[in-house]
């Protein structure tokens, strides 16, 4: 048999392109099977069940998307259950998935008949300026200021907290001017995201965006520290301030660094408060590793580390019980997956619809 390249090389140019012809309009059709099957799993949650926080994380690790191929595909498939004309965009063609990806936030059920059509053949850049149009933002402020290579610094410059990028900009009658834009995003995911970028193995590039009252402090904290760090380097200031606040906020959530009783109760009593001593919390989050432990049924455990919550394996509501042993780290969602399966779903959101995170059950008294 032949295998597909000399098959391929086989064909005649009129034959070949009619077959990639065909196959455009097969992968169109299954990239809108494939959005409304995703977008089905979303609006189930069944991510939840394979040891996935979100949706996002789900593609990227289950189906082995890249983050922007994630992105895209779930912003379409949930604008695709509010609009469905989005998929016959998709699937004859008529716009591009990247050129959708961009309109799909500012798409409504009053506009996005004439916008589709405007969209109609336009390449990226022409959607851009249709965003644009549909969503504009203020002008930037013009500034000038000295940009500090990290490979051959001067003697002279001193640390600086970068409040957005220098870039040219210009209106199509103006001519060129040097304007801070907003920090670029790390992905297309959040154009409002801080940028953390790789510059070699062990050093990284940090940018954003901060208040006045951040750089104030920024300043005080150089000048208080200038005997131990002469040059106010802020990555060096930076780096001690999280191991401050990682500190505290460990030991404020999981009672890390906090001095343990003598004799730490592995088991208490029925109890009518909700906290959960720290003897507790302590002992579950070292045995834990300070991670979510939700496991599917393929033995894949979650890879969250971060909003974790203390999760009673039997509910708190039923047995006012805390013991170690019955209680576990869960990231949110899976937490309140959790609750969804032990209380069920329209009780728990009309939970919390109420507002209420931690109800309690008819007839059960609240701690």
């Amino acid at each position: 048999m032949m295998n597909s390249q000399t098959v391929v090389e086989a064909l005649t140019s009129p034959d070949l392109l009619s077959a990639t012809r065909k196959l455009v309009h097969t992968s169109r059709g299954v990239e809108v099977e494939l959005l409304l099957h995703l977008g089905e799993i979303d609006a189930r949650k069944l991510y939840l069940d394979q040891a996935f926080s979100s949706m996002f994380a789900f593609c990227v690790g289950e189906y082995g998307f890249s983050e922007d191929a994630a992105y895209s595909r779930i912003t379409l498939a949930r604008a695709a259950r509010r609009l469905p004309a989005i998929l016959e965009a998709v699937r004859s063609g008529r716009a591009h998935m990247t050129g959708l990806r961009l309109l799909a936030p500012h798409l409504s059920a009053e506009n996005h008949g004439k916008v589709l059509a405007e969209a109609a053949g336009r390449s990226t850049r022409q959607i851009e300026e249709l965003v644009a149009r549909l969503a504009p933002k203020p002008a930037v402020p013009t500034v000038i200021r000295k940009v500090t290579s990290l490979a051959s610094p001067t003697p002279e410059a001193s640390p600086a907290l970068s409040l957005g990028v220098a870039v040219a900009t210009a209106s199509r009658d103006s001519s060129p001017v040097l304007a801070v834009a907003p920090p670029a995003p790390i992905s297309t995911r959040d154009e409002h995201r801080a940028v953390i970028a790789p510059l070699a193995e062990d050093t990284f590039k940090f940018q954003f965006t901060a208040s006045r009252a951040c750089r104030d402090k920024l300043r005080q904290a150089q000048d208080l520290l200038r005997h131990r760090i002469p040059d106010g380097d802020v990555g060096t200031i930076v780096e001690q301030a999280l191991e401050v606040l990682l500190e505290q906020v460990k030991k404020d959530r999981f009672a890390q660094g906090r001095t343990p009783r003598k004799e730490a109760p592995q088991q208490s009593s029925a109890s009518c408060s909700r906290h959960i001593p720290d003897a507790i919390k302590r002992a579950v989050f070292e045995r834990d590793g300070g991670r979510c432990t939700f496991t599917d049924e393929h033995g894949r455990r979650c890879a969250e580390t971060g909003a974790l919550e203390f999760d009673h394996q039997d509910g708190f509501a039923r047995t006012r019980r805390h013991e170690a042993d019955r209680i576990r780290l869960l990231c949110h969602a899976h937490n309140q997956h959790a609750a969804d399966q032990m209380y069920g779903r329209t009780f728990m959101q009309r939970a919390r619809a109420r507002g209420d995170p931690q109800p309690s059950l008819p007839g059960v008294p609240s701690g």
